[in-house]
C-alpha cells in the first residue's frame, strides 16, 4: 500500500489524457466513499456545516457503470432539494455500493457534453470521467459569509479526488475554465439555489515532454 506522505508528494495536475484508460466500478466507488463525511475523519472534520456541495459525474469509462449522468449527493437530507432542483424526467436510480449513495439520472454518452461544458477541453472528455461540484448556493444568498466555505468545501473535494486518482494509477486535475449555465441547462436548474462551482476530471495522463518534473520539497535543505 502506498503510503499517504508518498502519494501527496507525487501528486500532479494532469495535462492531457490518452482517451482509452478505464478503472473497475469498485475503484471508482471507493473514490466517492473518500468524499463523504465522516466524524472525526480529515479533512471533512475541519467542515463547518454538514455537506453543501454535491459532484454531478459525467462517466465515460468505469468499467462495470454504464456511461451516464449522475450525482453522489453527501447529505441524505438535500436529496429532496436536488430532486425538485432539476429536470423532473431523471432517473434517480440508486446504483452500487449501499454506503455510497450515488444516483444514475441520465444513461448517455456525455463526452461531447463534458468537454463543451469544459470550454471545449478534450481533457474532459477523454478521461474515466469529469464532474461539476454542484453548490447549495441558497446558503451564501442568506449567510454571504458561506459563500467562502462552499469554495473550501469544493477545495478538499478536489483535493481528496487528486490523491485518491494518484491512488488509484490515474491521475486528475481541477477544471477552472467551464460554462456554469450549459452545465445548469443540462441538469435542468434555474434560478439560484444550486449553482455549478467548480469541475473536474481524472483519466489515464499522458506527460508532456516539454514540462519539467523536481522532486517534491527540493530546495529544502536535507532534501
Amino acid at each position: 500500500m502506498t503510503r499517504f506522505a508518498d502519494l501527496a508528494r507525487q501528486r500532479r495536475s494532469a495535462v492531457d489524457f490518452d482517451g482509452t484508460t478505464s478503472i473497475p466500478s469498485d475503484t471508482f466507488f471507493a473514490m466517492l466513499g473518500c468524499l463523504l463525511p465522516r466524524t472525526g475523519t480529515p479533512p471533512w472534520n475541519a467542515m463547518p456545516a454538514p455537506p453543501q456541495v454535491h459532484p454531478v459525474f459525467m462517466v465515460h469509462r468505469v468499467v462495470g457503470l454504464e456511461p451516464g449522468l449522475y450525482i453522489l449527493v453527501r447529505d441524505a437530507s438535500a436529496l429532496a432539494s436536488l430532486k425538485a432542483a432539476m429536470r423532473p424526467e431523471w432517473l434517480w436510480q440508486k446504483v452500487g455500493s449501499e454506503h455510497v449513495p450515488l444516483f444514475l439520472l441520465l444513461p448517455h454518452d456525455l463526452r461531447g457534453a463534458a468537454r463543451f461544458i469544459c470550454c471545449h477541453q478534450d481533457i474532459a472528455a477523454d478521461s474515466c470521467f469529469a464532474l461539476g461540484m454542484l453548490a447549495h448556493f441558497a446558503a451564501a444568498e442568506r449567510e454571504p459569509s458561506r459563500y467562502r466555505d462552499l469554495y473550501w468545501e469544493c477545495g478538499m473535494l478536489g483535493q481528496v479526488l487528486y490523491l485518491e486518482a494518484e491512488a488509484a494509477g490515474i491521475r486528475g486535475t481541477g477544471i477552472g475554465c467551464f460554462f456554469d449555465d450549459e452545465m445548469h441547462a443540462l441538469l435542468g436548474i434555474s434560478g439560484g439555489e444550486w449553482q455549478s462551482l467548480y469541475h473536474f476530471t481524472a483519466g489515464g495522463h499522458v506527460d508532456d515532454a516539454r514540462l519539467s518534473t523536481l522532486p517534491p520539497y527540493g530546495h529544502l535543505p536535507g532534501r
